[in-house]
């Protein structure tokens, strides 16, 4: 703690030397960042002699780079309003950082509350982000330094993109408890919850319960009050995490999946798009392929027909499920020129095994019985098609997978089929080096080949025709 009616000085620029003189060929006793703060022992020649606590040495400072500040009671008023100003100013994050330290050291009872808080935790959280994303920001780690001189703690995240610097949520943690206004409620739980800061080092059961811990802090953010940009945030975040606790419980089968999956549904079905801000778009569109891959937890097995093939379920290895078709052919007597004790034409069938999510509610059979598809979420937020096919000698299995550009985000969907069943409307949505890209396909199923693709659905021309109904109600494509 400083002592109070103490003269400060806070640094506010980049690369400030603190030199051994007042003068500027002097030589460098440190090199002092936006955000550091020093006392005030003197003053000559516009220089500020001073003593640099971080560093533990004295030393000469430029005044017209600093800000001065008088620490004592009546110096809290400023201080707020300069920490009200900097709240929301892009590259001054370890600059407000430093000036809401220096308010918390002369704030008076009650001062120290849920907006202030709140504040700091949002600057803290940027500064991060910059710390991780911006390449060409060659200021953000040293500032992210300061902020650490003041006591805030950061961690770094291993991630597939990189190395990610979060804040702990500090801050965050302490506004929750002091009644916070729906405004820094939402700012502070959307804080908390981001999923680019998770821990990657999480078991099945612990990352469930982080989820669930993290969607219940949504739940009790209220969208509608704050409204806005703001808003939309809650619905997106809330659909993510849900889409992934779906696919988790889904895996236990947890009976919960199903509705936690139409809460991801109902949640991303509730954006405002008019409200949606430019930054959030990238947000937006990965969310749709987090909820498709997962909203098959929610779905509804279709009518199963008497000459339709059966899906078959056995275990693999441990956590592996297998999956094959029972299908018999015609029955010995049932073709011209069979013998008693002949064998059924398919009564082979192949097996695959997985390890991911099996939605046995997406088996769907093509109207000539020689085809089926089934849907499988190997990771939270990529599905997978499985297509079985009737061949002569037995079924043969394909996996139809978002994209062949690396596992991302994803998901392939079946739209319909020829009345023939010889051809089907497929849809591919992915995510490649940030965009999502969606393509429409029409397919041959013998042999599998893709007849047309196109990025709109009208594209597909008389394709258009075999779309189905329950497709249209339930794809998030047309969004």
């Amino acid at each position: 703690m400083l002592a109070l009616a103490l003269t400060v000085a806070v640094i506010a620029g980049d690369h400030v030397v603190l030199r051994s003189s007042p003068n500027r060929t002097a030589a460098q006793q440190a090199v002092l960042w936006k955000g550091d703060w020093v006392e005030v022992r003197g003053e000559q020649k516009g220089w500020l002699k001073v003593y640099d606590h971080r560093h533990e040495r004295p030393g000469w400072v430029a005044r017209p780079i600093t800000r001065i500040v008088e620490l004592d009671d009546r110096s809290a008023p400023a201080l707020r309003a300069v920490i009200d100003f900097l709240r929301d100013a892009p590259g001054a994050e370890s600059l407000g950082i430093a000036y809401a330290g220096l308010y918390m050291k002369v704030a008076p009872a009650g001062g120290i509350d849920a907006p202030l808080l709140v504040s700091l935790g949002a600057m803290a959280a940027r500064l991060a982000h910059r710390a991780s994303t911006e390449a060409s920001d060659s200021h953000a780690a040293e500032q992210l330094e300061v902020a650490q001189s003041w006591g805030l703690a950061f961690t770094s995240v291993e991630r597939s993109e990189g190395v990610a610097t979060c804040y702990d949520g500090a801050a965050f943690r302490q506004a929750l408890v002091l009644s916070p206004t729906a405004t820094d409620r939402a700012t502070a739980v959307l804080g908390l919850t981001d999923p680019a800061c998770d821990p990657q080092t999480l078991g099945a059961t612990e990352r469930q319960a982080h989820d669930e811990a993290a969607l219940g802090l949504l739940d009790g953010a209220d969208p509608v009050q704050v409204g806005g940009p703001l808003g939309n945030r809650i619905r997106i975040r809330r659909a993510v995490i849900a889409a992934r606790l779906a696919w988790a419980m889904g895996r236990r089968d947890d009976p919960k999946a199903g509705a936690t999956a139409e809460a991801a549904v109902s949640a991303f079905a509730r954006v405002d798009k008019a409200e949606l801000a430019d930054d959030d778009v990238a947000d937006f569109e990965a969310a749709a392929l987090e909820v498709a891959a997962s909203r098959w937890a929610a779905g509804r097995a279709a009518p199963v027909a008497k000459n339709d093939p059966k899906l078959v379920l056995t275990a693999g290895e441990p956590g592996e499920t297998c999956l094959a078709i029972d299908k018999p052919g015609d029955k010995p007597g049932d073709k011209p020129g069979d013998k008693p004790g002949d064998k059924p034409a398919d009564d082979k069938s192949a097996s695959r095994c997985t390890h991911g999510q099996v939605w046995t509610n997406s088996f769907r059979v093509a109207p000539d019985h020689a085809s089926a598809v089934l849907a499988v979420e190997p990771l939270p937020g990529w599905l997978e098609l499985w297509m079985f096919r009737r061949a002569p000698g037995g079924w043969t299995i394909d996996v139809l997978a978002p994209t062949t550009d690396g596992v991302d985000l994803g998901y392939v969907e079946l739209a319909g089929w020829s009345s023939d069943g010889k051809r089907a409307v497929i849809v591919r949505e992915a995510r490649s080096d940030g965009a999502v890209h969606r393509t429409f396909q029409n397919l041959t199923l013998d042999p599998l080949a893709i007849d047309k693709q196109t990025s709109t659905l009208s594209g597909l021309g008389p394709a258009r025709a075999w779309i189905t109904p329950e497709w249209r109600g339930r794809t998030l494509a047309l969004r």
